[in-house]
C-alpha cells in the first residue's frame, strides 16, 4: 500500500534542501517524480482498463509546493463501486496528509466530450500517463490531441479570448506590482500556452515557423525563474499563493538572492526581473497566437535596410504588428547607439505621434532590444518599478501611456475646456510627445529623478539634432513635469507672489501648454488616484491664472529674465548680511517689487523692512529723492485696515505733498509703502519733522487721534488745484485674478491720496496694491483692491456707491 506519510516527509525534505527561491524547475520535476512513484505504487493492484494521467502543472511536471495535484483516471466502463474504491485507495490518503487533489473520472469518450472546453481541452494537451495502463492513458490523451490538431484556429481563438478574460481577472504580470505569477497575462499560465500550440501543431514552434528560436529560449529562462518565484511565495506563506505581493517581496528577493544595489533596491531589483521575463513571455505569445491564426500565408517580411525603414514599416502597421514584421525588425541593421540623420529622426518622430500604434512599435523594437539604439536611457527605466501610491505600472510602461495620452489630447482637445484655449500656442506637436515620453526617463534609482531626466533629454534631443526651439520645449518639460501638479496641489493658489513665480519659470503660453497636456495625460497614465475632480480643478486654475498673467505682459520670459537679473543684483548688493535672512527678505518681497525698485535701492531698504516686526510697530526710513528737493520715505508696518489713508494723512498733516506712491504688501502681511515726497511751503524736511511725522502716524494706527479735521486745517493753507479737471474711476476687473484694479483721475490737491483712501477704507476696502503718479496738476492713481473677503469687487451696486462716494469727495 502506497505511503501517503512517506510521500509528504520526502516532500518536506525537498522544500529544506534549498532555499525557498532556489526551487525551480529541478524541485518542480522532483516532486513530479515523487507523485508519480506514489502513483504507480497506488495503482499496482488496480483493476485492468484504468490509468491515471497528470494534468495541469503536474503534467507538465512543473509541480510547485503548495499546488494542486491535478490527476484524471480513465477506464473502461468500471462499476460505481470499484471507482469508488479505487478512488478511496488514491485520493483519501492524499487529503488526509493536507495536499489539495483535483480528481477527474472519465471514459475515453467523456475525455474526448469534454474536451470541447477549453479547460478540460488543455488539460489533455498537458497530460501524461503516469500509472495504469499505457495504451488506455495513451490513446485518451491522443484522441483529444488529433481533435485539437485538425483545428489549431479553434484553438488560438479561444485561447485568444480566454486571455482577455485572465487580462480583466488576473492583470498583468509584466506590469502590476503585486503580479499573479501563475494567471496574470506574461506569468506561468501563458508559459503553458505555447506548450499546447506545439502540441497541436504537431511540432516544435520554431520548426513550425510560429515563434522565433531565440524568443523560445528567452521564454525558457522565464518559466526557470518565475517557477523559483511562485516555489518561493508558496513556501514563505505555507500555501497555495500565486500572486506576489508586495509584503511577501522583500523576503522572496532574499531567498531568490537579490541583493540592494546603488540606484536599485533588492525588491525592485526582483520585480524588475518578473516584469522583464513576463514581457516577453506575454509578446511571444501574442505573436505565436498571431502567427497561428494568420495561416501559413504571413510567414515573412521583406528585409528592412536601416533604422528609418524599420521604424517606418513599424508606424505603418498603425498598432497592429505582424510577428513577421517584428522578425524583420531584429534583423535589421540598426546601429548602436543610432545614427541620427533627418529621415531617421522624422520617421521616429512619426512613430511618437501615432498613439496607441506609436505604443505598440515602440514595444515591438524594445522586445528586439532595439529600443535602446534610439533612446539609450531607456534601458535604466525598462520594467524598472515605481512604489508610490498612485502609479500602477513600471516607468517604461507609464512612459508610453504617457505619450500616447499626450498624442490623444492633440488630436482631440476639445474635451478640456482648458486645453481648448492652449493648444493653439503648441507650434511643435512632435516635440510635446517626445517630451511626454521622456519626461520621467530620469526614474533610475540616483536621486532625484528630475534632474537626472532633464540631463537625458538634453543628451537625447542634441543627439537626435533637432531644432533649438524644439530641443528646447523638450528639456523644458522634462525638467518641469512636476511644476503645475505640485503647485497645484501643495501651494496657496490665491498667493499672487506664487503664480508670478510659475509664469516666470514657464515664460509662454507654448510651454504653459505643453506642462498643462503632460499633467493631463501624466496623471492619467498614472492611475485614477491621481486626477481626481479636486486635483483636476486646482491643476486647471493654476494654469487659467498663470495663463492670464502671461497674456497681460504681468509677466513673461522677457521679464522673468529680469527678475532673475535683479534679485541676483540685490543678492550681490547684501552679500555682507546673513544669506537665511537675504533668503527670507527675497522670498516675502512681491515679485513687483524687484521688477519696479531698482536692486541698490532695493537693498537699501533691507535693514528696514527684514527685521521681525512686533505688532505695533511702525518703521520709517527717508533718503534723497530721485529729484532734487524730492525725497524717497519708506514706511513699513503690520497691514491693517485704512492704513494706507492713515500713512496718506499723517503725510498732509505734516505738510508734506506726496508725488508718487508704490505699496506692497509681503506674503506675511507686512505693508511696505514707498513714496516720492516734497515739502510744502518748507522745501526742506528736517528729521524734526520726520519724527512728528512719524509720531502722528502712530497716534492714528493706534487710535489715539483723528486724522479728519487736521487733514482739513492743513488743506485751508494750501493752494487749490491749477488744472480744473473732472474726476473719473475707472474699473477693471480683467487685469487681475486676485484683485479688483481702480483707476482714479483727479485734480492734484493737498491730502488727495487720504481722500481716496479713506473713502475705500470705509467701503470696507483693502488696498493691496497701489501706484501713485502726478502729470501736470493731475493725480492718475492705480489701486489693486479687494473686500474684507479677500475676494475682488464683483457688486454693480457696491461699485456704483463707491463711485459716487469719491466723485462727492473729491469733486
Amino acid at each position: 500500500m502506497a505511503d501517503a506519510a512517506a510521500l509528504r516527509t520526502r516532500f518536506d525534505a525537498l522544500a529544506r534542501a534549498y532555499p525557498p527561491g532556489q526551487h525551480g524547475r529541478w524541485a518542480a520535476r522532483r516532486r513530479a517524480d515523487a507523485l508519480d512513484a506514489w502513483f504507480a505504487d497506488a495503482l499496482e493492484l488496480a483493476p485492468e482498463g484504468v490509468a491515471l494521467l497528470a494534468l495541469g502543472g503536474y503534467g507538465r511536471r512543473v509541480q510547485l509546493p503548495g499546488s494542486d495535484i491535478d490527476v484524471l483516471l480513465v477506464h473502461e466502463g468500471l462499476e460505481p463501486t470499484a471507482l469508488t474504491q479505487l478512488g478511496e485507495r488514491l485520493w483519501y490518503s492524499l487529503w488526509d496528509q493536507g495536499w489539495t487533489v483535483t480528481p477527474l473520472v472519465r471514459t475515453p469518450a467523456e475525455c474526448l466530450e469534454a474536451a470541447e472546453r477549453l479547460d478540460s481541452q488543455t488539460a489533455m494537451l498537458d497530460a501524461r500517463v503516469v500509472a495504469g495502463s499505457a495504451p488506455l492513458g495513451t490513446s485518451a490523451i491522443e484522441s483529444v490531441v488529433s481533435q485539437v490538431a485538425a483545428d489549431p484556429d479553434r484553438l488560438a481563438g479561444a485561447i485568444v479570448e480566454d486571455r482577455a478574460r485572465r487580462a480583466e481577472r488576473s492583470g498583468s504580470c509584466a506590469a502590476d506590482l503585486s503580479p499573479d505569477l501563475k494567471e496574470g497575462l506574461g506569468g506561468l499560465r501563458d508559459i503553458a500556452v505555447l506548450g499546447w500550440l506545439a502540441r497541436a501543431l504537431g511540432e516544435p514552434l520554431d520548426a513550425a515557423g510560429i515563434a522565433r528560436h531565440a524568443d523560445l529560449v528567452a521564454v525558457d529562462d522565464a518559466e526557470e525563474f518565475l517557477v523559483r518565484a511562485r516555489s518561493a511565495v508558496q513556501l514563505e506563506t505555507g500555501k497555495r499563493v500565486d500572486r506576489l505581493s508586495a509584503d511577501l517581496q522583500p523576503e522572496v528577493a532574499a531567498s531568490m538572492g537579490f541583493d540592494d544595489q546603488p540606484g536599485l533596491a533588492a525588491i525592485d531589483g526582483l520585480m524588475r526581473q518578473v516584469f522583464a521575463h513576463a514581457r516577453t513571455v506575454d509578446a511571444v505569445v501574442r505573436d505565436a497566437l498571431a502567427r497561428v491564426l494568420a495561416g501559413p500565408s504571413e510567414t515573412s517580411w521583406p528585409p528592412l535596410a536601416g533604422p528609418a525603414e524599420a521604424l517606418r514599416a513599424l508606424e505603418a502597421a498603425d498598432g497592429t504588428i505582424p510577428p513577421a514584421l517584428v522578425d524583420a525588425v531584429a534583423a535589421a541593421p540598426i546601429p548602436d547607439p543610432v545614427g541620427w540623420d533627418e529621415s531617421t529622426r522624422d520617421a521616429f518622430l512619426a512613430v511618437v505621434r501615432s498613439g496607441e500604434g506609436g505604443v505598440a512599435a515602440l514595444d515591438a523594437l524594445d522586445r528586439v532590444g532595439a529600443l535602446e539604439r534610439f533612446v539609450p536611457g531607456w534601458r535604466d527605466v525598462r520594467s524598472r518599478p515605481q512604489r508610490d501610491p498612485y502609479h500602477r505600472f513600471t516607468v517604461d510602461g507609464h512612459l508610453l501611456r504617457t505619450m500616447a495620452g499626450v498624442d490623444a489630447l492633440l488630436d482631440d482637445a476639445s474635451a478640456d475646456p482648458v486645453l481648448t484655449e492652449l493648444a493653439p500656442e503648441l507650434r511643435d506637436p512632435a516635440a510635446v510627445v517626445l517630451g511626454a515620453l521622456l519626461h520621467d526617463i530620469g526614474k533610475v534609482g540616483r536621486g532625484e529623478h528630475v534632474p537626472v531626466g532633464a540631463d537625458v533629454a538634453r543628451d537625447q534631443v542634441r543627439a537626435m539634432g533637432l531644432d533649438d526651439h524644439a530641443a528646447d520645449l523638450v528639456a523644458f518639460m522634462v525638467a518641469e513635469h512636476l511644476l503645475l501638479p505640485d503647485t497645484a496641489t501643495r501651494r496657496d493658489l490665491t498667493d499672487e507672489n506664487l503664480i508670478l513665480d510659475v509664469a516666470a519659470t514657464v515664460g509662454t503660453l507654448e510651454r504653459l501648454a505643453a506642462l498643462y497636456i503632460l499633467a493631463v495625460a501624466d496623471a492619467a497614465a498614472t492611475g485614477p488616484a491621481a486626477w481626481t475632480p479636486w486635483r483636476q480643478a486646482l491643476v486647471r486654475e493654476l494654469v487659467t491664472k498663470v495663463r492670464h498673467v502671461l497674456e497681460r505682459g504681468t509677466m513673461g520670459a522677457e521679464l522673468a529674465a529680469s527678475l532673475t537679473e535683479r534679485i541676483g543684483e540685490v543678492r550681490a548688493l547684501l552679500t555682507v548680511e546673513p544669506e537665511r535672512e537675504v533668503d527670507d527678505f527675497i522670498l516675502r518681497m512681491p515679485r513687483g517689487y524687484f521688477l519696479s525698485i531698482e536692486p541698490a535701492r532695493a537693498a537699501s531698504h533691507f535693514r528696514t523692512i527684514a527685521p521681525y516686526l512686533t505688532s505695533d510697530a511702525v518703521r520709517t526710513a527717508s533718503a534723497p529723492g530721485s529729484r532734487p528737493g524730492t525725497y524717497e520715505l519708506l514706511v513699513v508696518t503690520n497691514d491693517r485696515p485704512a492704513l494706507l489713508s492713515a500713512v496718506a494723512g499723517a503725510l498732509a498733516v505734516g505738510g508734506i505733498s506726496i508725488l508718487s506712491a508704490q505699496v506692497f504688501t509681503t506674503s506675511d502681511h507686512v505693508a511696505v509703502d514707498l513714496f516720492d515726497v516734497e515739502g510744502v511751503f518748507e522745501a526742506e524736511i528736517t528729521e524734526a519733522r520726520w519724527r512728528s511725522f512719524r509720531t502722528t502716524l502712530r497716534r492714528v494706527i493706534e487710535g489715539a487721534i483723528s486724522i479728519d479735521g487736521k487733514v482739513e486745517d492743513m488743506r485751508r493753507h494750501y493752494p487749490a488745484p491749477r488744472v480744473r479737471t473732472p474726476v473719473t474711476v475707472r474699473v477693471d476687473d480683467d487685469a487681475s485674478d486676485f484683485s479688483t484694479v481702480l483707476e482714479i483721475g483727479a485734480p492734484d490737491r493737498m491730502g488727495l491720496l487720504y481722500d481716496i483712501t479713506d473713502v475705500l477704507s470705509r467701503a470696507g476696502i483693502d488696498v493691496h496694491l497701489a501706484k501713485v503718479a502726478t502729470f501736470d496738476g493731475r493725480v492718475v492713481d492705480a489701486f489693486y483692491v479687494r473686500d474684507e473677503l479677500g475676494r475682488k469687487l464683483g457688486d454693480r451696486e457696491q461699485l456704483a456707491a463707491l463711485d459716487a462716494a469719491l466723485q462727492e469727495r473729491l469733486g
